[in-house]
This record gives C-alpha cells, sequence and structure tokens, in this order.
C-alpha cells in the first residue's frame, strides 16, 4: 500500500468474508489454501505477537489485483494488531472506525487460526 494515499475500507465485511462465522471455504470465490495460509504472516500468530511492520495487509478476496483494499473483517478482527493499520490511522490515511466494521455486521472469528482451521476443514468437505 501507499504510504501517502488515503486508504478506502468497505463498512463491514463483505458476504462472503472469510473472517465470518457463517462462511467457509465454499462460499469465497476462487478459494485458494495456499494463499489462505500465506495470509497468516498479517494476523498475530497464536501467541498474540506480530504482525511485523513490513507485514503486508490482509486484502478483500474481492479486490482488484493491483487496487487491492483491505478486509474489512481483517480490520474488525485484527485490524488494531498491525503496526501499518494503526500508522495509517494516526497519520489520518485510514479511518478508525473501519476497526468497527463488525459493530452491525455479522459474527465474526477472533483469530486468524480459528479462521485457517475452518478453511482447511470446510475445503475438504467438498
Amino acid at each position: 500500500m501507499n504510504q501517502r494515499e488515503k486508504i478506502k475500507a468497505l463498512a463491514s465485511p463483505c458476504p462472503s468474508c472469510p473472517w465470518r462465522l457463517d462462511q467457509d471455504a465454499h462460499d469465497i470465490p476462487g478459494f485458494s489454501l495456499e494463499k489462505a495460509e500465506n495470509l497468516a504472516a498479517t494476523c498475530p500468530d497464536e501467541n498474540n505477537v506480530g504482525p511485523s511492520y513490513g507485514a503486508p495487509w490482509f486484502a478483500c478476496h474481492q479486490s482488484v489485483e493491483g487496487r487491492e483494499i483491505p478486509c474489512a473483517g481483517w480490520l474488525a478482527s485484527v485490524g488494531h494488531a498491525h503496526p501499518n493499520v494503526r500508522l495509517a490511522i494516526m497519520e489520518g490515511r485510514l479511518d478508525a472506525q473501519s476497526l468497527d466494521a463488525h459493530r452491525n455486521g455479522p459474527e465474526l472469528h477472533q483469530t486468524y487460526s480459528e479462521v485457517l482451521a475452518k478453511l482447511r476443514t470446510s475445503r475438504k468437505e467438498g
């Protein structure tokens, strides 16, 4: 993400967001377990450590490649833990309300390990 441009985020998680409790791998268009596993670096680990300052953001799967927007479910669940999200909010490039997208939206997973476990299981079921 460009360090100076305003960052747009959806007001709430999209209908097929993997962070939603009511969605699984079958609901995500073009789902790739490899891509999902690579996104672990964007989130705190099982010990609630990370991500690092240089870690990428978790992009919405409905983004256009090259013009990605952050995932609203990720922002609402663990965005506060990403140093670059906090920096973007402090600089006024990202609206702090994007961290509250879950308030009027669907129930979300609290950790990415929960999301990955669900995606791995649901992928095998189909």
